[in-house]
């Protein structure tokens, strides 16, 4: 990651963001510049519904919605410790649900996975990296924990979003 570039994109998208008054197009900014910056293939965006104990996707590239139970996956791994996870080889992960790969067709190499919270600091969702082809690494991860704190206030402000367009 040339570290110039990829702060000063996270600038731009930030510009970007506060022009933008569509909730969908704010997230899918952050999609792709992440997707872009790091090198993965695909981004998800999980949110706990409290109701149903899932992690769902709000947005999920390259498939539709992902519901996925909170104590499930390495998804609900990340949830449930609030631990980030680096995986480079999800095989060898006990907590990989390899489901969702035959459900998508998507063969899943290594995954990245920071909690979202909102700013009363509660744990809200988490945000997943997919199939990086070297690896994901520390670096990887410090740049997903600031895109974390993007997602968490986009998602906070979404019914003010909602509301506007309905």
């Amino acid at each position: 990651m040339n570290e110039n570039n990829t702060f000063q994109g996270l600038i731009n998208v930030g510009h970007s963001l506060l022009k933008n008054d569509q909730f969908e197009d704010g997230l899918s900014l952050i999609s792709d510049h992440l997707i872009d910056v790091t090198g993965a293939e695909r981004c998800s965006i999980f949110i706990y519904e409290k109701k149903s104990a899932e992690l769902w996707t709000i947005l999920a590239t390259g498939i539709g919605k992902i519901h996925v139970p909170s104590d499930k996956g390495i998804v609900g791994y990340v949830f449930r410790t609030k631990d980030s996870v680096i995986e480079n080889n999800v095989t060898k992960n006990s907590y990989f649900l390899s489901d969702i790969d035959k459900y998508s067709g998507y063969k899943t190499l290594n995954i990245i996975a920071c909690p979202i919270y909102n700013s009363e600091k509660e744990l809200i969702g988490v945000l997943e990296l997919l199939n990086k082809s070297n690896g994901f690494d520390e670096d990887d991860l410090n740049f997903l924990n600031i895109y974390a704190n993007y997602i968490g206030s986009i998602i906070e402000l979404a019914p003010f979003y909602l509301r506007e367009t309905n």
